[in-house]
């Protein structure tokens, strides 16, 4: 039996406040024990009424407390905070301190709310370092903390929750939490005491134990299902205050989950499959037909998890377009050459709605609950840079956006310019210097991640928002849905780009991605780095080798923020469609590498020989070996082609519509996601270079418990045959034989060495 413990991720100073509730259909059917109502009893476990009276215990504190600790090799001697309840004058709260752990300490008496301070070190003003909420005062960056009302009673958890799996069906879970009454307020009404568990569309009530002396709450629930559940606890005290809802986020899952197990597959929803002729839009005058709706929705999405298509690929998360509702309207792009409509849903109008032209709330709410029947998460494309000027923030709070200049017209630079410049003139810019906005995106996206079930968030256009966004997006969700220990996934779109003078080069590219990821921030983000380094210049155009190659995954690995989960990819909604990239590689004039490029006029053609599918199996076979959360693009499982955007966005197509060689690319795709599913190495392991040549490439992967695969790419178009030297870390022994997951044949290990032979353009990945 396993037993699974989330550790608690609370900080020491910031308070949660309240979100949005959420509507379900909750049934009274029980669940192991009844429903009924709480179990209570005393700590002697005695009914509350046979001994004297309960004590109402320890009341809610309205003193916020502030702890500094200064980092290696800064010396500090006075410490003190000030902040919005002094103007921000000196010589504000002092710190008492250093105390043994060289930590300064104070206390102040704050309002209820988000309270922007600064630390005063040796009187200098700085930022808090350690800080989990970021708040702009008379436009100025300051460290913030959430103050909660302290006469509201609390429910927190004690301890982990603890989850177990010793076999299908047979799941269980234990969660304890602690009530504490508000200031001057009354002990616990025991009888208040409500627990729900939720499982997609379900909701049902459940047995809480409730000690009226110790204060605690506990639920012990067994023969669960595998799936996602939530365990919510409500309690109120004797004078009928009520805490906040306490959501306990669990998995049930033969294998605990880690977002580097995932394989990211990303449907363009109006342009995947169409699972509901009903709500298609008739096409829309004036607009080019590549940039109106297609009939792509929800139930479409759904249909394809349902079937297995994505089961098939190893997929083990999706990140949906954004599904908010789009103007019904069209509007010019690329400066008035085309009109476009927002089906692709980066336009949103209303802050929380699902747009009826690709499902609506009941299509969402079904498709994430098959999604999590196959053990799939589910990622929301999180818009955060701005809205639609339709949209109903922007009627009723137009100061809280900026509607300056345009991106990328005179004095109005993408870099110089990126925190406020609009990426069109009819889409206001968030303003997150303002507090109220930054709170309201905050509440929206707990509001999207509790209400459909969703696992994580892929934050757009990280870098053309203040810092503030990605600090108080992470604090607001772990306050509110992180009290289990199970942490939601942030990943971000950092768009940078590459120069071809080694790792120092590059130091502003890497250093601007991981300004944003840490345990504050975001989890993760896409690795434009290696994309603009590796994809297309080795497995595309071969302007560079297999060394190169080597070297820029290693990069990735070294310069990154520790612990994160970055994402590499060969293709998104942003880029041209490999296969295109690799047909276009400058044979002739009729293959120029500019054409991909082309938008509306002169598009890119199809593929005129198999060569450019080679190209974009090996990159395949290369991507879904990489360390991270690699990203598969609708349609790159098969090679689908297409220049610039529109034309990277047509409709995915089924089975029975491939040629023989997009046949073969699927083919090689789901034996490489098999492999990534059967293999932990593949998922998990190091990086280790075995051989690193122009044309051939063999690396390890091995995990922390010793399992193994090696992998082996090679961009000879007449194949390559190498002995090579296994890292003694592989803990392969002589004589073993290894078998090649992605296609026939198999070696033998001789002392450390395999030999390796593979046909032209080929891969093979050996595994025990």
């Amino acid at each position: 039996m396993r037993a699974l413990g989330l550790s608690l991720l609370f900080g020491s100073v910031l308070v949660a406040a309240a979100c949005s509730s959420t509507t379900r259909e909750v049934s009274d059917d029980p669940v192991d024990g009844g429903g009924d109502g709480p179990s209570v009893v005393t700590g002697d476990g005695q009914a509350p009424d046979s001994g004297g009276p309960v004590e109402p215990g320890p009341e809610v504190s309205c003193e916020t407390t502030f702890r500094y600790v200064p980092p290696p090799g800064k010396t500090v001697r006075q410490v003190a905070v000030t902040g919005e309840w002094t103007s921000f004058a000196k010589p504000g709260v002092t710190l008492q301190g250093p105390d043994m752990q060289g930590a300064f300490t104070g206390k102040a008496k704050l309002a209820p709310g988000i309270v922007g301070y600064k630390l005063l070190l040796d009187g200098e003003y700085e930022i808090d370092p350690k800080a989990e909420l970021r708040k702009y005062v008379g436009g100025v960056e300051n460290s913030a903390v959430r103050v909660a009302d302290c006469k509201i009673p609390t429910l927190e958890v004690v301890g982990n929750v603890a989850v177990t799996r010793p076999a299908p069906k047979k799941g269980t879970v234990t969660a304890e939490a602690i009530f504490t009454r508000g200031f001057e307020g009354q002990g616990l009404s025991p009888e208040t005491v409500t627990a729900e568990l939720r499982k997609g569309r379900s909701v049902t009530k459940v047995n809480a134990q409730v000690d009226a002396r110790t204060r605690k709450v506990k639920v012990a629930l067994s023969d669960l299902d595998d799936g996602k559940y939530t365990i919510v606890l409500r309690a109120k005290d004797k004078n009928g205050a009520e805490t906040k809802p306490l959501r306990l986020v669990f998995w049930v899952e033969a294998e605990v989950f880690d977002w580097k197990d995932a394989l990211i597959y990303m449907p363009m929803i109006d342009r995947f499959e169409n699972g509901d002729k009903s709500n298609d839009p008739a096409p829309t005058p004036g607009v080019d037909p590549r940039a109106d709706f297609k009939g792509g929705d929800l139930q479409g999405v759904k249909a394809r998890i349902d079937d297995g298509t994505l089961d098939e690929l190893g997929v083990r998360a999706i990140w949906l377009s954004p599904f908010h509702t789009n103007p019904k309207g069209s509007f010019p792009a690329d400066g008035g050459v085309a009109n476009v409509m927002g089906y692709h849903g980066y336009w949103p109008v209303k802050a929380r709605e699902v747009d009826p032209r690709i499902g609506g709330k009941a299509a969402l709410e079904a498709m994430v609950e098959s999604a999590h029947a196959h053990g799939i998460r589910v990622l929301q494309d999180f818009v955060v840079n701005h809205i639609h000027k339709e949209h109903e923030y922007f009627t009723q709070h137009p100061d809280w956006f900026r509607t300056g200049c345009v991106c990328g017209t005179n004095n109005c630079d993408w870099t110089a310019r990126r925190l406020d410049c609009l990426f069109a003139d009819y889409l206001p810019d968030v303003n997150w210097q303002v507090p109220a906005a930054a709170e309201q995106m905050a509440d929206d996206a707990v509001f999207w991640l509790d209400q459909f079930d969703i696992d994580g968030l892929r934050v757009d256009a990280v870098k053309h928002v203040e810092d503030v966004a990605v600090y108080n997006l992470r604090e607001k969700i772990h306050h509110e849905l992180e009290a289990s220990g199970r942490r939601v996934f942030l990943t971000g779109e950092t768009a940078m780009g590459w120069n071809d003078c080694g790792v120092a080069c590059n130091a502003s590219e890497y250093g601007t991605i991981n300004r944003y990821m840490g345990p504050l921030g975001l989890d993760g983000q896409f690795d434009f780095v290696l994309y603009h380094a590796v994809p297309i210049r080795t497995f595309g155009h071969s302007d560079k080798g297999l060394i190169h190659a080597d070297y820029w995954s290693r990069m990735s690995l070294e310069q990154y923020v520790q612990g994160s989960v970055m994402t590499p990819y060969i293709g998104s909604h942003d880029t041209s469609r490999f296969v295109t990239s690799a047909s276009y590689r400058g044979q002739s004039a009729q293959w120029d590498r500019g054409i991909p490029g082309n938008k509306w006029f002169s598009p890119a053609g199809p593929p005129g020989d198999a060569e450019p599918f080679a190209r974009h199996r090996l990159a395949l076979a290369w991507l879904l070996t990489q360390p991270g959360a690699p990203l598969l693009y609708y349609g790159d499982e098969y090679g689908e082609f297409g220049g610039s955007d529109p034309n990277n966005r047509t409709m995915w197509r089924g089975k029975g519509t491939l040629s023989a060689e997009e046949q073969k690319t699927l083919a090689l795709t789901k034996a490489l996601g098999k492999a990534r599913q059967e293999l932990p190495a593949l998922r998990r392991g190091d990086y280790r270079t075995v051989l690193a040549e122009e044309d051939m490439l063999v690396f390890s992967r091995t995990t922390l418990d010793g399992k193994s695969a090696v992998v082996a790419l090679t961009t000879n178009p007449a194949g390559r045959t190498a002995t090579v030297t296994l890292p003694v870390t592989t803990g392969l022994a002589s004589g073993q034989k290894l078998r090649n997951r992605i296609g026939p044949g198999e070696v033998t290990v001789s002392g450390r060495e395999i030999t390796v032979t593979l046909e032209g353009r080929g891969a093979a990945i050996y595994a025990p």
